[in-house]
């Protein structure tokens, strides 16, 4: 685990029926930005608003938010252009090849408050067996019976 994941603030974690109800506004959002486009093949949602651990952090915050983030994993054909909209992120690195860590935040994107995390992965890099296995070690789930919890958004198939 990378050293600012273990240094961060306590969190109060909210009621689950406003978590569903948050992620649900997050979920609409992100498919009204980014579907229809016949380039995606798939979306999921991992992280906390997944695991029912969404919440607001202690003072300061963490990575410049007082709240949870929601994290979007977008796999895409090739020659996907990326949205001028998502603004590139230094911080998501699972991968070894920087050009492949493509990871996109915005702030406040959601209800003016919460931040959305999109990580983008190429065809190419979801069908390579490295990849699928650092991608799994990260909590990216790469593979069909992958032990990292999601939620499919959206499948072409």
């Amino acid at each position: 685990m990378k050293e600012y994941l273990k240094k961060r603030p306590r969190k109060r974690i909210f009621q689950k029926g406003e978590i569903d109800s948050l992620r649900d506004i997050a979920i609409e959002k992100i498919k009204s930005k980014l579907l229809p486009d016949e380039k995606i093949i798939k979306i999921f949602l991992i992280g906390s608003s997944i695991k029912n651990s969404f919440g607001e952090y202690e003072s300061p915050g963490f990575r410049g938010s007082l709240y949870s983030d929601f994290d979007f994993i977008v796999f895409v054909e090739e020659d996907y252009e990326i949205p001028k909209w998502l603004d590139r992120s230094l911080d998501g690195k699972p991968f070894p090849d920087n050009s492949m860590n493509l990871a996109y935040r915005n702030k406040k994107f959601i209800e003016g408050k919460y931040d959305v995390e999109i990580f983008i992965i190429r065809k190419s890099n979801m069908q390579d067996s490295k990849m699928q296995e650092l991608g799994e070690l990260v909590g990216i789930p790469m593979v069909p019976n992958s032990k990292n919890k999601h939620l499919v958004i959206y499948s072409k198939k």
